[in-house]
């Protein structure tokens, strides 16, 4: 195999492999093995025509073509090697023959950074405070859901469901028109347009009201905005939401059945506090991070950018298939162009890349591991009872292990700059629970397969 290395530039460097028919033996065989059941020869029953008659009846490329791209993988993975390169990504393969077999292969290197004193990070921490206004609130929400609607002979109120007829103009043009239409009068609703419930509210039973309102300049109808549209509007009935009686008694009708009123109290602001626990650390972790990585310089090879590109790109075209949205409509209703969606795209790359080096830096100058008994533990909460080969379960656990080690160093970085602990937080060896019991699993669980 025959390998010449272009300059390094940005972070990464070109190779241009050509390989030799010695080089070229194991694959050619890789290929016959491949192709031969699928071609009957005269003569020869599938499968068992040599060699040679099966090269000389599809020819060198056909055998070639069989195992190409699993080969051009392999031998880039041996030139890397060979050149002593530390590769991150995925090589990008150009200018592919076979006469003679050789491409090229564009490989994006480990980027060289100073992380500075990540250990001086330091941020305040606001800790989680749920009032007794919070509670009540929440509990209330719960009232308002399982309340009942009666009617009344009233006028209408914000906050009634009220029945109504409507007929609305613009331009001589009827625009909402319906009889019998269910309408909430939310205090801070603005459909059909801004200060519509406010119109209807103190209106008179069965008797029309007459008004005009103007459409905002941003409205979502092009057609209507910024111009005048007239209502005739007849309220035909009034329904008020009757809640039920705050007491225990009404806790202990929840489907959860407190005790009483405290319980339910209690209840809700341990809930409520976990929850904005959960929301304010991811927030906190954010910000620490953002903090390391604005004061980290990384140059990110241009390759495995375009790549961490278009893996954003793909993930959003499967949701947008899987939900049955088109692109340009999903691009409409962020209101957005494919141009900024790009920038966007390239942003949150940039983010993600420079994020994964500067922890998995943090967590090689900190040492930083995964113990088994964590690794396991986490595997058997995601994947217990499923059955898998060696192999699968060897890379799920190989990927686990490395989502575990980021998790750890994020943890680490966190209670750094919350001012907890300014020395490494690692595991000792007498710690580490011998790899020998993970193969031991391995293998216990090939026996299932």
């Amino acid at each position: 195999m025959k390998i010449t290395q272009d300059e390094v530039v940005d972070n990464q460097t070109t190779l241009h492999i050509e390989l030799e028919d010695s080089d070229l033996e194991p694959y050619l065989d890789q290929g016959y093995r491949r192709i031969s059941p699928q071609v009957s020869i005269p003569g020869f029953r599938r499968g068992k025509a040599p060699r040679r008659v099966i090269e000389s009846y599809i020819g060198r490329d056909g055998l070639l073509n069989e195992v190409f791209e699993s080969m051009v993988i392999e031998v880039t993975d041996k030139a890397i090697e060979e050149q002593d390169l530390d590769a991150v990504g995925i090589p990008r393969i150009e200018d592919a023959d076979t006469d003679p077999v050789q491409f090229s292969a564009i490989v994006p290197l480990r980027p060289d950074f100073d992380l500075g004193d990540y250990r001086a990070i330091r941020i305040d921490y606001e800790e989680v405070v749920i009032s007794e206004d919070d509670i009540s609130e929440r509990i209330d929400e719960i009232r308002q859901s399982l309340g009942t609607w009666e009617e009344v002979e009233r006028e209408p109120r914000f906050g009634d469901l009220t029945s109504i007829d409507i007929h609305g103009v613009v331009d001589d043009e009827p625009v909402w028109t319906g009889e019998d239409i269910t309408f909430y009068l939310d205090e801070e609703g603005s459909s059909p347009l801004p200060g519509f419930p406010a119109e209807i509210v103190g209106a008179q039973i069965n008797e029309q009201i007459d008004f005009t309102l103007e459409a905002p300049d941003d409205f979502r109808d092009a057609s209507i905005a910024g111009k005048e549209a007239s209502f005739s509007v007849t309220v035909k009935t009034v329904q008020e939401r009757i809640l039920p009686e705050l007491n225990d008694e009404f806790a202990q009708g929840l489907p959860d059945g407190f005790e009483n009123l405290d319980a339910l109290r209690a209840q809700v602001e341990e809930a409520m506090t976990a929850d904005a626990k959960s929301r304010t650390d991811a927030e906190y972790q954010d910000k620490v991070i953002e903090t390391l990585l604005d004061r980290t310089d990384i140059e990110i090879p241009p390759i495995l950018l375009d790549q961490e590109v278009e893996n954003i790109q793909s993930h959003q075209d499967r949701f947008l298939q899987q939900s049955n949205i088109l692109r340009d409509d999903y691009l409409a209703a962020l209101g957005t162009t494919e141009e900024e969606a790009l920038k966007q795209a390239e942003e949150g790359a940039d983010r993600r890349i420079r994020r994964e080096f500067a922890i998995s830096k943090i967590a090689e100058i900190e040492g930083v591991e995964v113990t088994t008994p964590e690794l396991d533990e986490r595997f058997n909460q995601l994947f217990a009872g499923q059955r898998m080969r060696r192999g699968e379960r060897r890379e799920r656990r190989e990927s686990l292990a490395e989502t575990l080690k980021f998790e750890k160093t994020v943890d680490l970085l966190v209670s750094i700059a919350k001012g907890e602990r300014a020395t490494d937080d690692t595991d000792t060896e007498s710690d580490r629970e011998s790899s020998a019991d993970s193969d031991a699993m391995e293998a216990q669980d090939d026996t299932q397969t």
